[in-house]
């Protein structure tokens, strides 16, 4: 009983200590906390809480984003490279593109497509909400010993994206190397649609990301800054703050470009890796000249600033003769 009461006492002792603080310090810890879920419950603890929870200016939150089960599953099927590369230019990815965003800005035209997430209904709640970081869900199947990563540039609105893949990734001595540069690695056709149609999942992960922050400045106008990751890691981290929350004004992609490239080892001399069976694809949305296109690709991947960037740098300057135009809108 006795071990009880000292507890219960050390514990008001604490809490007495934490109410003490001034309510501006407070409400700078919640902004450290910025989890919603943290949030939710410290909302609940006390009626000062309560009050100060609302004040906070950062926000962070986990979510799936978009429910898109029959519209987009079935659209994306549409999309999709079956027969040879040249067909390409057949298909419609630019319409699957101007539908998704027409979706994503003006939902009641589907009742399929909600956001799905606690977190936005959270946001609704605030009214100081500055800074908002989104990790979404993300459930790209690829082989479990390959590597890929996307990234996109955006400015006013999406410009272009870029694809890296490679089929391994490690680092070798250079006895294994040697050893390996008389190993055949050329890309069948199937593995190079089947990282076609990957690389074009990736550009509807980034017209979806437009869509996301297209409806977050709508509602949200006092935002400053927003991140946004994915939960594998897949796509670069992509912050916008400033000048490019101003202004998102709907696109239509008639110049659309696609490239393509494919390098069999490309050694990153900087980090001592070795990628094998690598494939980039770039699609820019707007038309570009070569020497725009390598400067998105650099873009797209300037975020992470280590082995993905240093492998774009090393197919632009080595292997830019691989890197060709695939179809021109």
């Amino acid at each position: 009983m006795e071990h009880w009461v000292k507890k219960k006492k050390k514990e008001e002792e604490a809490e007495n200590q934490f109410h003490h603080l001034p309510d501006d310090v407070v409400v700078n810890i919640f902004d450290k906390v910025s989890d919603v879920q943290s949030l939710c419950r410290c909302l609940v603890v006390s009626k000062r809480f309560s009050s100060l929870v609302p004040l906070v200016q950062t926000l962070s939150f986990k979510t799936s984003a978009w429910d898109y089960l029959s519209f987009f599953r079935d659209e994306s099927e549409d999309a999709r490279v079956n027969g040879s590369l040249g067909e390409l230019s057949k298909l419609s990815i630019m319409d699957l593109l101007l539908k998704t965003l027409l979706y994503l800005h003006k939902p009641s035209l589907s009742p399929c497509l909600r956001l799905n997430a606690s977190g936005l209904v959270f946001l609704d709640k605030l009214t100081r909400v500055r800074s908002l970081n989104l990790d979404l869900v993300s459930d790209f199947n690829a082989h479990n010993d390959s590597v890929f990563k996307w990234g996109a540039k955006f400015a006013s609105n999406l410009e272009s994206v870029t694809f890296l893949y490679a089929a391994s990734f490690s680092k070798k001595m250079k006895s294994e190397e040697e050893e390996e540069e008389e190993i055949e690695n050329e890309i069948t056709h199937e593995e190079l649609l089947c990282r076609v149609n990957l690389a074009i999942n990736c550009l509807k992960e980034a017209v979806f990301r437009l869509g996301i922050l297209s409806v977050l400045i709508a509602k949200n106008p006092k935002l400053q800054s927003i991140s946004i990751t994915d939960s594998n890691n897949k796509g670069v981290k992509l912050c916008l703050g400033g000048e490019k929350l101003v202004h998102w004004i709907d696109a239509y992609f008639e110049k659309a470009i696609m490239r393509v490239g494919y390098v069999p080892v490309l050694r990153l001399p900087m980090s001592g890796y070795v990628m094998k069976r690598v494939t980039i694809v770039h699609f820019n949305l707007h038309g570009d000249d070569d020497s725009d296109a390598e400067t998105a690709m650099l873009d797209a991947f300037a975020e992470e600033q280590g082995v993905f960037l240093e492998a774009v740098v090393q197919i632009l300057e080595n292997h830019k003769d691989s890197v060709k135009a695939m179809f021109q809108n």
